[in-house]
């Protein structure tokens, strides 16, 4: 069982809490899974930083994931607080998380029926902003400065 989550961790990056799952759930007893989790953190097969670094890079950059989708999956997995700040800091600077929210909002506004009043327009966009993950002042304007355009 070690050798294959040995091989699973080798392959991509996991957290302890990810690793401690597998284990739990192919048998292991619970000590096992710790000393197992221990070991593979202890020869740097797992993490957790590294893994908080490569979760918030793939879910901003492939997913178009807001800071607070990202920070709330990451606590889902029981990363350090202290882990998912310095990810979030690397990986979605302000400007960059207002473009996304303005671009995947506008992609989303054409798949919408555009002969809706704006008000109801405004609430879908608001809804799939905060779905995504993003601030609501980062939603708010970048709905305002959509709907302007209209």
């Amino acid at each position: 069982m070690l050798r294959r989550l040995t091989a699973l961790c080798s392959r991509g990056e996991k957290c302890e809490h990810d690793a401690m799952e597998y284990m739990l759930s192919h048998g292991a007893s619970k000590q096992a899974a710790v000393s197992a989790v221990k070991y593979l953190t202890d020869n740097k097969f797992i993490d957790n930083a590294r893994f908080a670094d490569a979760f918030a890079a793939d879910k901003f950059r492939f997913a178009k994931w807001g800071a607070h989708k990202i920070a709330a999956a990451l606590r889902h997995k029981h990363i350090p607080e202290q882990y998912i700040n310095t990810a979030l800091s690397r990986v979605a600077g302000p400007a960059s998380e207002k473009q996304m929210a303005v671009d995947e909002m506008a992609k989303k506004l054409r798949g919408i029926v555009s002969n809706e009043p704006k008000q109801i327009l405004w609430q879908k966009l608001m809804r799939f902003g905060i779905a995504r993950g993003y601030r609501a002042d980062i939603c708010k304007e970048a709905i305002s400065r959509l709907l302007a355009d209209l």
